[in-house]
């Protein structure tokens, strides 16, 4: 499995191939990169292969949540690639499973072209919450009409809330975790008891919960992980600041030894790595854990092809 987690300043997006899929996590861009221009066209150029309606196939198209930072690269995408599964928070569900369905009242900026792109998406399809690689792929959430009915929830962000929380698990493990807040994570493991029995077997790296930052910290995910703790590297999307006040801030704790083991490839015995940043670099991640940080994205590419 090869993971690249791009730099696109406080959004977030992440791309991941398997030995037979290729899968989309999130979909944001920054004004200097965009996923769909810089990296999935070039790459897909490289092996020149499109499909009967001239598009490069996805195998899946993850997008945790209609929050702009997530999406605004899917336009793009959509011009010029057809994702086989489609999954994110929606409303197709029958009347029956109404609970299941996404309240857009509630959404924040409804109306924003990125949020009406997400449902423009979901016409003549279904949207099951499947995944492309049984065997190494975990997906869960909580319910949006539980997120909706629970006021604490509501109050930290419905939108964020609703995340899609994904563990892949191929040579090594990592937990892309969306932007589930402090109070929606302890909900979110409670109710994908699949998702957390995985994540007790442990997890290698953890791209964290709402770019790192110190009000989403969850002290109950990493109680749900094998030693407490993650085995190689917590990666975090950074959100730009104002200042060491700002409770924008990234967490510390994720820096720690507390919440992170710092097994990989960048430690030394002198000086062990614990966290990195996307502000860094692209992080990319190869078929045997090895992280390299990337600030020219035809490395990257280069890597996958």
């Amino acid at each position: 499995m090869k993971v690249v987690i791009f730099n696109v300043g406080g959004a977030l997006s992440s791309y991941v191939e398997t030995s037979t899929k290729k899968i989309v996590i999130d979909l944001g861009k920054s004004k200097e990169f965009s996923p769909v221009n810089d990296f999935l066209i070039p790459l897909f150029e490289k092996r020149g292969t499109k499909s009967g309606n001239g598009k490069y196939v996805i195998d899946q198209l993850v997008l945790s949540h209609p929050h702009a930072d997530h999406i605004n690269d899917l336009e793009e995408f959509d011009k010029n690639f057809y994702p086989v599964l489609y999954t994110t928070p929606n409303d197709l569900s029958p009347e029956t499973d109404k609970h299941m369905n996404v309240n857009w009242e509630l959404v924040d900026d409804p109306e924003s072209n990125p949020v009406m792109k997400l449902r423009d998406m979901f016409k003549g399809r279904q949207l099951p919450l499947r995944v492309c690689e049984p065997t190494k792929m975990t997906i869960g959430y909580i319910y949006p009409g539980n997120v909706e009915n629970n006021d604490t929830l509501k109050l930290e962000s419905y939108t964020n809330n609703i995340s899609l929380g994904v563990i892949l698990h191929s040579g090594y493990s990592i937990f892309f975790s969306g932007d589930i807040q402090k109070e929606g994570m302890k909900i979110f493991l409670d109710d994908n008891p699949a998702l957390r029995k995985q994540l007790s077997t442990g997890i290698d790296f953890l791209v964290t919960p709402h770019h790192g930052l110190r009000s989403s910290f969850s002290t109950d995910l990493f109680n749900a992980m094998k030693n407490g703790k993650t085995k190689k590297l917590n990666i975090v999307s950074e959100k730009v600041t104002c200042g060491p006040d700002d409770k924008r801030q990234v967490d510390s704790r994720y820096s720690t030894s507390d919440y992170c083991e710092g097994v990989n490839n960048l430690s030394t015995d002198d000086s062990p790595v614990y966290q990195r940043k996307t502000s860094n670099g692209h992080i990319f991640i190869d078929d045997n854990g090895t992280v390299t940080i990337e600030t020219d994205i035809n490395e990257i590419i280069e890597k996958f092809i």
